[in-house]
């Protein structure tokens, strides 16, 4: 059987919807499917409607009427395409025009497919869809994005040179031109493959289909149905947090899932993106298994999580540009970068504030700003987690509101949301009862007739009190499903996908960023070079005026010396320590969507380090050279040139490795609130182990202890610069101390190892945070 879609032409673009969508209300108010902003259409002029097989045209009683023809209408039978006019006989003209879609093809049956085909999956990606273009194999055929390819493809994930295709006496073969975005043949990514009749190629948006030596194009514009079919995830214990998950969600749709606390709404939405995969039951994506051609499809997914995934301090395009940078190949220039933001800006009603800071937008422009740095590289499938969460009721109706407009405009978006105030701007409903169990699916419109209930907070309380009862109810209401296939086995995890740059590239990027962020955090860059000024002021409580020259009477040699090196060492610790620990989980959303999207994790504490070398560096000159200054420095330096250049360099060291030591507790730690207890822990054995306060040499444990203390080879390398065991009383007998250039390499090049087996366990622990943890 064929069903018959509706394409609507408005003065903004062309809308299309199915039969199995709900009706179509068209007016002035933004709730509405399709706005029309002219003072003669009314709030709610007239809505579209599938019934008896056809669409049907009905005017909502609107004050300046619905004209065809010339005449006033209150319905109309859309069987023929239409022009219908709204507000008068020259209002704002709409035309509808009946268009033939392909017969549904049962779910089961496409995910049966899915799961057992173990060749080409062209023949099931074409099934109802016509080509927009057919090309035929040459010699050799290269494909891009760049006018003077053979195929050329309009897309910013297709490199400029993408792929040749060469016909060989065997037959066709693909082979990849070093892209970072891949190539792809039945979903899997490739360098080279022989090519059969019936496989599938994907780059970017655009699907090439093989057959003999032609190749049919489709281009992913994001109309994309998904399907989903039992999908199950149990946990250590056999606890399980979704239980046989299933529907059919139409292309340019809008879900809402919702449900009570512990429905496993986040669970779902992790299987759906292939994020965190189910154990058990398929996701299909316009036909094709999204776990088994989740490389290929990955691309085409957008997630919005719930935390927000920008660096509040920068502007919204300023954002978007480190975004694009790292998210676009480095083939992709400039100019077609900012075209894109622009565009993305655009369409998010962002435009005004493109160059206001992010941190002083509403809650709802934060969160348009979020969807803006997903939707830069076209996915035709978003997903938010909890958009609305924190916002007021008026911002929350303007985020849902903008997800309509989304999904109207070509997108399927799917939304976990607590917030039920707004479900009617949705086409479908998906509600969740507590142990991930459906307990209803449909138009929002029919979910409190059928749950029997006058407001949301009753619904929720049913599905979380008798969750069993009410997905009997709702699994009664469903048609009778063909014998279920056998469970899809346990998939792995997923994996980050290759970064879309060099190393380099990225590192380059990343430390751009950095510098930008804290450039524009003006309280946060005052503190980073506020903080060492303080410390040196400390240095100047210290009684005394010898410096680190020593009295002429060896009888009256003091403490001042080791009290000034004490300082000197701790306080690099502390402002270095300051500086990471709160660094990585600050970022920690950030890190996550971008590692899940090719960031490089090399890369990014290697930007994090390279920058904070530059500021430690600048806190250490202006820590020593202001708190020595008035004070006699040494006399002999060991191995630069200057004694002070030396201790300016033992403290610099010191702080660096105590800045990546932050940075190993930052990967750990739940929250930034969890670092400050650590934060005075770390510091406090810091100035116990150093070896100032009282001898460490010669007591075991705690000599062996401090060993792991950078202090203590920080505190070592500064006293062999300024022969520390002449200037005081009673000398610890530490050979550590000695004035002797091997000393002093010996605990610098301590420091720098102990810097390398830190920055090694750094990277160790952002595997937490790798996608599929």
């Amino acid at each position: 059987m064929t069903d018959v879609a509706l394409l609507i032409g408005t003065p903004d673009g062309e809308r299309r919807i199915t039969p199995g969508e709900t009706a179509l209300r068209i007016g002035r108010d933004p709730l509405c499917r399709i706005v029309i902003d002219d003072p003669r259409v009314s709030r709610e002029h007239l809505e579209v409607r599938h019934r008896a097989g056809g669409w049907w045209l009905r005017d909502l009683g609107s004050q300046n009427g619905t004209y065809a023809g010339g005449a006033r209408v209150d319905e109309l039978d859309l069987a023929q395409p239409r022009q219908v006019r709204l507000g008068g006989a020259d209002g704002p003209a709409l035309t509808l025009r009946p268009e033939p879609v392909r017969a549904d093809v049962p779910l089961e049956t496409v995910a049966a497919a899915a799961r057992t085909a173990t060749g080409a999956s062209g023949p099931r990606f074409e099934a109802g869809r016509l080509p927009s273009a057919v090309h035929r194999a040459e010699h050799r055929t290269r494909i891009g994005r760049a006018p003077d390819n053979n195929i050329v493809l309009d897309d910013l994930q297709v490199s400029r040179y993408h792929a040749d295709l060469l016909r060989t006496p065997a037959g066709l073969k693909l082979v990849d031109l070093g892209t970072r975005n891949g190539t792809f043949v039945n979903g899997h990514r490739i360098s080279e493959a022989d090519l059969h009749s019936g496989d599938l190629l994907s780059f970017g948006r655009h699907q090439l289909v093989v057959d003999g030596t032609e190749l049919r194009e489709y281009v992913d514009t994001g109309r994309v149905s998904l399907r989903v079919d039992g999908l199950g995830v149990t946990v250590a214990g056999g606890r399980r947090l979704l239980d046989g998950v299933g529907f059919t969600l139409d292309e340019c749709s809008l879900l809402a899932v919702v449900g009570p606390s512990g429905a496993g709404k986040s669970t779902l939405l992790g299987a759906l993106t292939g994020y965190r995969p189910a154990n058990e039951g398929t996701v299909v994506y316009q036909g094709r298994d999204l776990y088994a051609e989740y490389d290929d499809l990955r691309q085409r997914i957008g997630l919005v999580p719930q935390d927000d995934i920008l660096h509040s301090a920068l502007t919204v395009r300023r954002a978007l540009r480190y975004a694009a940078a790292l998210r676009f190949g480095s083939d992709v220039t400039g100019a077609e970068r900012e075209q894109r933001i622009d565009e993305v800006i655009g369409q998010l009603g962002l435009t005004a504030q493109a160059d206001q800071r992010i941190d002083t937008l509403s809650g709802g422009q934060r969160k348009r700003t979020s969807v803006a740095l997903e939707l830069l590289t076209e996915p035709s499938l978003l997903f938010l987690d909890e958009p609305t969460s924190g916002l007021d009721p008026s911002l929350d109706r303007d985020v849902m509101v903008s997800l309509r407009d989304l999904a109207d405009r070509g997108r399927t978006v799917v939304v976990v949301t607590h917030s039920p105030l707004h479900l009617n701007v949705c086409d479908r409903v998906l509600v969740l009862g507590r142990g991930g169990k459906v307990a209803y699916f449909g138009p929002p419109a029919d979910l409190l007739p059928f749950f029997g209930a006058y407001e949301y907070a009753d619904v929720f309380k049913q599905v979380y009190d008798n969750p069993d009862d009410w997905a009997a109810r709702y699994a009664a209401t469903v048609a009778p499903r063909p014998a279920a296939e056998p469970a899809a086995p346990a998939v792995a995890p997923a994996q980050a996908p290759p970064p879309r740059q060099g190393w380099w590239r990225q590192l380059t990027i990343l430390t751009r960023r950095f510098a930008a962020v804290t450039l524009a955090d003006r309280m946060y860059a005052a503190l980073l070079l506020g903080l060492p000024l303080g410390l040196a002021a400390l240095l100047h409580v210290i009684p005394g005026d010898d410096g680190f020259t020593g009295p002429g009477d060896p009888l009256a040699r003091s403490a001042e010396a080791s009290q000034l090196l004490v300082v000197l060492i701790i306080g690099a610790v502390f402002f270095g320590l300051a500086g990471g620990v709160r660094e990585l989980v600050r970022e920690r959303p950030v890190y996550r969507r971008e590692r899940a999207v090719g960031l490089a994790p090399g890369a990014y504490l290697g930007s994090k380090l390279l920058a904070f070398a530059v500021v430690n560096g600048a806190q250490a000159v202006l820590f020593v050279v202001v708190g020595l200054a008035g004070r006699p420095g040494a006399q002999e330096a060991l191995a630069l040139r200057w004694p002070l250049l030396e201790l300016i360099a033992v403290v610099w060291s010191t702080a660096l490795v105590a800045t990546v030591t932050g940075l190993l507790v930052s990967a750990y730690v739940s929250t930034g609130e969890q670092t400050m207890p650590v934060l005075v822990g770390l510091v406090m054995a810091q100035l116990v182990l150093c070896g100032g306060l009282f001898a460490v040499v010669g007591r075991t444990g705690v000599e062996q202890l401090s060993w792991l203390a950078p202090s203590r080879w920080g505190y070592a390398a500064a006293a062999a610069t300024v022969d520390l065991r002449s200037l005081v009383v009673n000398p610890s007998a530490d050979a550590l101390w000695r004035h002797t250039a091997g000393a002093w390499w010996w605990a610098m090049g301590v420091l720098a190892l102990q810097c390398a087996v830190v920055t090694g366990a750094a990277r160790w622990a952002l595997r937490r945070h790798e996608p599929g943890r």
